[in-house]
């Protein structure tokens, strides 16, 4: 991220909904919702073994407050956060149905104040670090 802004270059930010986690549909205790890419195809067990974890679902929680205290949802904080830091060009969105795209396209038309996004900033701070906690 500092060399693409050190050199202009856009940047396209993959997966920004952790393969549907920041939905806020799936539920730890009761395995993947059927359907989804975590139960799909070849990388449904790459998305599990990436995302089905008691860290991140306490993490989906914590955000999930933050979410309705600010009155959006899950889905629309999440995008709208990728889409605040100024070196993303745009997110890309892996919406499967049409009524998906609802609360993807809201996060365009929302500015995040800059408390909001600290309290975002803050909450996800260790998985910026890269897969190397992981």
């Amino acid at each position: 991220m500092p060399l693409a802004k050190e050199e202009g270059l856009g940047v396209i930010s993959y997966n920004p909904l952790a393969g549907g986690l920041l939905t806020g549909k799936h539920i730890l205790a009761e395995g993947p919702t059927s359907g989804t890419r975590f139960t799909l195809g070849a990388a449904a067990e790459r998305y599990q073994d990436r995302y089905w974890h008691d860290r991140e679902f306490n993490t989906v929680e914590a955000l999930r407050t933050v979410a309705d205290l600010a009155g959006f949802s899950l889905t629309t904080l999440a995008v709208a956060w990728v889409l605040s830091n100024p070196i993303i060009t745009a997110p890309i969105i892996g919406a499967s149905r049409p009524q998906q795209l609802a609360d993807n396209l809201k996060a365009v038309e929302l500015k995040l104040d800059d408390s909001l996004k600290q309290k975002l900033d803050d909450l996800t701070a260790e998985y910026r670090r890269g897969d190397s906690l992981r």
